[in-house]
């Protein structure tokens, strides 16, 4: 059913921006858009100078981690389509279902300095960012899901804005680490190492704290508190 914004009250901009789902979405996808950035700006360069393909070759698997994420948006945002129809919650389908999967893109990267086969390497990259992927669309329904209809441009918009963040930051820093490290391989593996853990951690604390619903449904006695009728069980989630 369509919220009508007739009948919603407005929402204090900071009260929607600092509840914990917010928050910890914009961590989590931030750290998600910050490896995603690094994968386009660096991953030719890992696949040539650190595992020693061709220019050719490396040219050509640049586009396995996105196929491979491309997969698995669709199917998680199908699956998760049909289970909310179903009744499932949305914390399940939109915040704990894709973190999972950047838990596990965090397991991979965090195994791949280990790794010594350069096609095994490769596939480890591509699934990662594959699981990974899935949190751009989740977290954005989850983000519209918190806000009164007429606010959902405004608070998508400071979303993403946040979440450019991580691009700026990562590729400069990946070329810090490259750079000083031992080999061009080395540095790498590190870097795709540091943002799986950072990612990981992100995803682990919206898992505890993120909840949509629970943030939705805590705006509408606060709002009524503004127009002066207190209500002693109202919390921000």
């Amino acid at each position: 059913m369509v919220r009508s914004s007739a009948t919603e009250p407005t929402i204090p901009w900071i009260r929607i921006f600092t509840t914990r789902t917010f928050v910890t979405g914009v961590f989590l996808v931030m750290s998600v858009y910050a490896m995603s950035s690094v994968i386009l700006a660096w991953l030719p360069s890992y696949f040539e100078v650190g595992l020693g393909y061709s220019r050719l070759q490396a040219g050509s698997m640049f586009a396995f981690p996105s196929i491979t994420g491309l997969i698995l948006m669709l199917l998680t945002s199908t699956i998760g389509d049909r289970l909310i129809t179903r009744g499932v919650s949305s914390r399940r389908i939109r915040i704990v279902l894709p973190a999972i999967g950047v838990l596990v893109c965090g397991a991979f990267l965090l195994v791949l300095p280990a790794i010594t086969s350069p096609a095994l390497a490769v596939l480890v990259v591509s699934l990662g960012y594959g699981f990974a992927s899935p949190v751009f669309t989740m977290l954005n329904a989850a983000i519209a899901e918190i806000c009164p209809s007429h606010q959902t441009a405004g608070t998508l918009g400071v979303f993403l804005a946040l979440m450019a963040i991580g691009g700026l930051i990562a590729p400069y820093g990946t070329g810090l680490i490259v750079d000083a490290a031992s080999t061009p391989a080395a540095g790498y593996a590190t870097s795709f190492q540091v943002l799986g853990v950072i990612a990981a951690v992100c995803a682990l604390l919206a898992i505890l704290l993120a909840n949509p619903d629970r943030a939705r449904h805590s705006h509408a006695p606060r709002a009524s508190a503004d127009r002066g009728v207190p209500d002693p069980h109202a919390r921000i989630a």
